[in-house]
């Protein structure tokens, strides 16, 4: 499954001396470490000669179309017109750091999007806001909030604990208290302050916000509105408890959770490396790949020119390379810029310096041909905003024109 091939460690001496052909008359001793040393590498021969065969089996998607794939599957290719909720669902997820972030990113995606569409969907809790993948803050559909909470709790509350946060503190006691008291819209300072008076000095950290996540990541705290809002910039949204805000769904178990974002990271992001998939998770390699080795007969594989291993569900659009792509303009932290850890598809290496910025920041971009062309972003004045572009490099009339218009 995972390109290592069908390397075999079995057998007796005399079979792996057999093996071994001419020139390897001499058995190595019985037991010793030159017998163990022969054997390791007959399996390193035998595995590097089932990764080439395994290899050469896999077609080879092109720079080119990999990117088509994820304009297609990231609505990029043309405007589609669905509703804002599936839209969030086929996209996987929609990073919510920057409150005009989605806004911007649904009015790149869909047809006549306005901003009220997504605010009422946040309204009617049909969308939830809430630190997930990568422990950051991302819009997910209610049907989607537990599985990805429970795929990425151990990054969220395995942090905490590693800190000592908590420690010697039962986390159900945390979570029952939390979940009891955050029934309706509170402060976290209200959360914290009632949780901690009554668990007494066992819960606490270097810094609050530390301890903050720990009682979150343990009763599945959500944002409640102003937090999503498009003009809301502050970090004192209240929270409330998801097991109040959502109607329907509970907590899947951990292999289900992580099988729904396995899939759902595909749909929106394949062709996919293991690697891709675990940086789009927030999540390391080991922890992604067991899900990955379950699914794997039920998934397509492929390689790219570098001869990494993709893997894709068997039904998802893969169009040809020279199918045409429009001007979009991607707002700052787009899942799209963020989810790959191999983002040649979305930006050639030599612009990313301009994108990706020392402290943390993902710069808004607009693509041209389907990869990264340039960065933008608002200058305001008083009775005006102007929308100012930053070409990587000059770019043709027709291409300069395309931009305008979009």
């Amino acid at each position: 499954m995972d390109d290592r091939g069908a390397a075999e460690g079995g057998g007796t001496r005399a079979q792996a001396i057999q093996a071994a052909g001419p020139g390897r008359s001499r058995s190595p001793r019985r037991g010793g470490r030159g017998a163990r040393a022969f054997l390791c590498a007959r399996v390193q021969e035998s595995r590097r000669a089932g990764m080439t065969k395994s290899a050469a089996r896999r077609p080879v998607l092109s720079l080119r179309e990999l990117n088509r794939a994820m304009l297609a599957r990231q609505l990029l290719l043309g405007r589609a017109n669905i509703g804002v909720v599936p839209a969030i669902e086929r996209l996987a997820a929609l990073q919510a750091q920057w409150s005009p972030s989605p806004y911007i990113a649904l009015w790149s995606r869909l047809v006549d999007f306005r901003r009220e569409k997504l605010w009422s969907a946040i309204e009617r809790h049909d969308v939830i806001r809430a630190r997930l993948m990568r422990g950051t803050l991302h819009l997910v559909s209610a049907r989607d909030f537990y599985a990805y909470a429970v795929a990425t709790q151990d990054l969220q509350r395995g942090a905490w604990n590693r800190l000592q946060i908590g420690n010697g503190v039962d986390p159900k006691k945390v979570a029952a208290l939390a979940i009891a008291f955050a029934r309706k819209p509170r402060p976290k300072e209200e959360v914290l302050e009632h949780v901690q008076a009554r668990i007494g000095g066992a819960l606490g950290g270097p810094f609050s916000w530390l301890v903050w996540r720990f009682v979150s990541a343990h009763a599945d705290l959500v944002t409640a509105p102003p937090g999503g809002h498009w003009e809301y910039g502050g970090t004192d949204a209240p929270y409330v408890a998801a097991s109040h805000w959502i109607t329907r769904g509970e907590r899947p178990p951990e292999e289900d959770a992580l099988e729904t974002l396995v899939r759902r990271c595909l749909a929106a992001f394949g062709p996919a490396t293991l690697a891709d998939i675990a940086q789009f998770a927030g999540q390391v390699p080991p922890r992604v790949r067991p899900t990955l080795e379950r699914l794997a007969p039920k998934l397509r594989t492929f390689s790219d020119q570098e001869g990494r291993l993709l893997y894709d569900l068997p039904r998802a659009v893969r169009p040809g390379a020279d199918v045409p792509a429009p001007v979009r303009f991607l707002p700052r932290y787009d899942e799209l810029l963020i989810s790959y850890k191999h983002r040649d598809r979305v930006i050639a290496p030599a612009h990313r310096r301009a994108v990706y910025t020392k402290n943390a920041i993902v710069e808004a971009v607009f693509t041209v041909d389907g990869f990264a062309a340039g960065t933008w972003g608002l200058v305001r004045t008083k009775g005006e905003a102007i929308l100012r572009v930053a070409p990587f490099a000059r770019l043709p009339p027709r291409e300069r024109a395309a931009v305008e218009a979009e």
